[in-house]
């Protein structure tokens, strides 16, 4: 369509970067981002370029191959990321009250899919390395005594692999699941590279997963936002989750972004096993560069696993690299920021005591020689090494008393986690939390709306609050200096009925 050069009366408001072209005050821009992606950005109201909300043309076609590529038998384009992505399953599957087990270290777009969809989740404790701070996969014993006490459970999910690239033995788990008649969906988004080398394999899919979403943009050469919805489920009800995909979807989506994941779905049949198995020799020579610093240490799967999942099957996608770095000397924040404004290197994540690299089919050969230049110039700078810093464990959940989506709807009324004084409230104790509190990192929920506080959990909140000023908290509010946790009045609990 671009290369026809039509007249556009139609949107977007730009019309090909007409209205920037020129301008005194945007041109920059539009030098900046080139003529072609304002050429691409265009509208709904082009029969040729078909409908995401509809689809019978072009884009048809394009979900239709990714489906044979990634092994679905139907496969769903999704604009607005994985996160969405699981929003629109949950609102498929499950009715208000349904209940949902679930991986309570999932992302925060599951816990938003229970409050959207009024499920009855159930939380399950994700096991814990207590030297680093981070979080594994929820214990398989866990997994399996939840799935037979809790047969009436519509769906299960996990997320495969996890952040820290821990991956679950899922076809067990999947197969007692499926036996209860109880749906599996597993969150791939950072795994959506798998099915195209056997080192990865076996897929969620594979293992025999209803529903698998991925975030195309993270691990392959989409767009950000582009992301992919996989579906194997033989009961798939297409009309329902139309009608969900299309209440999340905007009736005028980025075409970019669409093409973006046909153009990685084209790249992953045709080289993507050259590119993982380049990947895979880059991330190995990554690991022996940072050991051989003697001051940076690769955390193998050993060292993250949790003592609870030792024995549980579980995997380590070597293209995500968690590097302890307590022995340079540095704090996580000083590190970071030594590396981004010295050495332009810009990490994917970090805790107190870890910092994580991602590899991807993108990774060359030569960044890999800048990042093992700056590490090694950061240990000959012979910092005293400090020791590991160690933060409060997360208390195991307590009891979920209302639906979250009907806590989180009540107006509820603020109170204050400290009195004036920064003594600690005790009044929280008790009281029913209305929003989902997240300490990040390690980014799993304290409280979500609709469960009980707990002393222990007002102790660990104002200690998080108080002495690790790092930390963000997600879902505090603040009057003035004072922070405060949104709970239901007392008039609200009434109104509600309890959960058994």
């Amino acid at each position: 369509y671009v290369w026809m050069a039509k007249d556009q009366w139609h949107t977007p408001g730009h019309s090909s970067g007409e209205s920037l072209r020129g301008s005194p005050w945007v041109n920059d821009f539009y030098e900046f981002m080139g003529e072609h992606v304002f050429d691409a950005d265009l509208s709904v109201s082009v029969p040729m370029l078909d409908s995401l909300m509809e689809p019978k043309g072009v884009i048809a076609e394009a979900q239709a191959m990714a489906a044979k590529a990634f092994g679905a038998r139907r496969t769903y384009f999704a604009t607005n990321g994985t996160s969405t992505a699981n929003k629109v399953i949950f609102q498929t599957l499950l009715a208000p009250g349904e209940k949902l087990l679930l991986d309570r270290n999932c992302h925060k777009s599951v816990h938003h899919g229970v409050v959207l969809s009024g499920a009855h989740p159930v939380y399950l404790d994700s096991a814990l390395n207590r030297k680093y701070g981070l979080y594994g996969p929820v214990p398989k014993k866990i997994l399996l005594s939840s799935i037979k006490k809790h047969p009436d459970a519509q769906a299960l999910i996990l997320t495969s692999c996890t952040y820290d690239g821990l991956r679950y033995d899922l076809a067990p788990i999947i197969e007692a699941a499926h036996a209860k008649g109880i749906k599996v969906i597993i969150d791939e988004a950072w795994y959506g590279f798998a099915r195209f080398h056997p080192e990865f394999r076996p897929t969620a899919l594979e293992a025999g997963a209803d529903y698998a979403t991925q975030s195309t943009h993270k691990v392959l050469s989409a767009f950000s936002q582009a992301s992919m919805i996989h579906i194997n489920d033989p009961g798939f009800r297409e009309h329902l989750f139309r009608e969900n995909f299309n209440m999340h979807t905007s009736t005028s989506p980025q075409y970019g972004l669409i093409a973006s994941l046909d153009v990685a779905r084209k790249q992953a049949m045709m080289e993507g096993y050259k590119l993982l198995s380049r990947t895979l020799e880059l991330a190995s020579e990554v690991r022996n560069l940072i050991n051989s610093t003697r001051v940076f240490r690769v955390l193998e799967l050993d060292d993250l696993l949790p003592d609870e999942v030792r024995h549980d099957g579980i995997r380590l996608d070597p293209t995500k690299v968690t590097i302890d770095i307590s022995g340079c000397g540095y704090t996580v924040d000083d590190l970071q920021k030594l590396l981004f404004e010295r050495y332009n290197i810009q990490v994917e994540k970090s805790t107190f005591n870890t910092l994580t690299l991602l590899l991807t089919i993108g990774t060359t050969r030569s960044k890999v020689s800048r990042l093992y230049d700056a590490l090694m110039r950061i240990a000959r700078e012979n910092r005293a090494p400090r020791r590991l810093v160690q933060t409060p464990e997360i208390p195991a959940f307590t009891r979920l008393r209302y639906l979250p989506r009907d806590a989180y709807y009540c107006g509820g009324e603020l109170v204050q986690v400290f009195d004036e004084r920064e003594r600690v409230n005790r009044k929280l104790a008790g009281r029913i939390c209305a929003d989902q509190i997240v300490p990040y990192p390690p980014g799993i929920p304290v409280l979500v709306p609709g469960q009980l506080i707990t002393s222990q959990i007002v102790d660990y909140t104002a200690d998080l609050l108080h002495s690790h000023k790092r930390m963000e908290m997600h879902g505090v509010v603040h009057e003035g200096y004072l922070p405060c946790i949104r709970v239901l009045k007392p008039e609200e609990e009434k109104s509600l009925q309890r959960l058994r």
